[in-house]
């Protein structure tokens, strides 16, 4: 019988999109929804690896992101100015969780593009756009990212 892994390194898959997709499909058949009705509720874990005991309920705990163009604060779950001379900095592990008819984002959130690889526009094959995620703006505005141009990345091989 196969294991479910407790935390899966994302950036390990060959096709992320691919994998995320299929525990979308996963959750329809589970809940006999249509898949068209789901989308993606994040939560950035406060905890370490090693505290995390057990597989989420629903969806998976992700891991391998960086952050470009931001800091991430742990004790505000929120994003922050990048410490100087901070081009990239490790995210903690996210919670996707697969959840029926989301409303648009709520204030004081930025939906964070991630990229499979720091060229973000991709190559002929395929596109190096992942999934948006959705992240606590802090203090700043979610415009204040976007002009930053702020984003999750799986690799930071050029």
């Amino acid at each position: 019988m196969l294991q479910q892994s407790l935390i899966y390194w994302i950036p390990g898959f060959t096709l992320p999109t691919g994998f995320l997709t299929a525990v979308l499909q996963t959750s329809a058949r589970q809940n006999n929804v249509s898949i068209d009705t789901l989308s993606w509720e994040f939560s950035i874990m406060t905890v370490s690896d090693e505290n995390i005991i057990g597989p989420p309920k629903d969806g998976v705990y992700v891991k391998g992101l960086f952050l470009q163009g931001a800091g991430w604060d742990m004790k505000n779950s929120c994003l922050v100015e990048a410490k100087p001379m901070e081009l990239v900095c490790p995210v903690p592990t996210i919670h996707f969780k697969p959840v029926e008819n989301k409303k648009k984002s709520a204030k004081g959130i930025y939906t964070c593009p991630c990229y499979y690889y720091p060229n973000r526009a991709g190559s002929g094959e395929r596109s190096s756009f992942i999934v948006g995620v959705d992240m606590k703006a802090g203090e700043k505005s979610p415009d204040h990212w976007v002009k930053r141009g702020t984003a999750l990345l799986m690799s930071l091989d050029y």
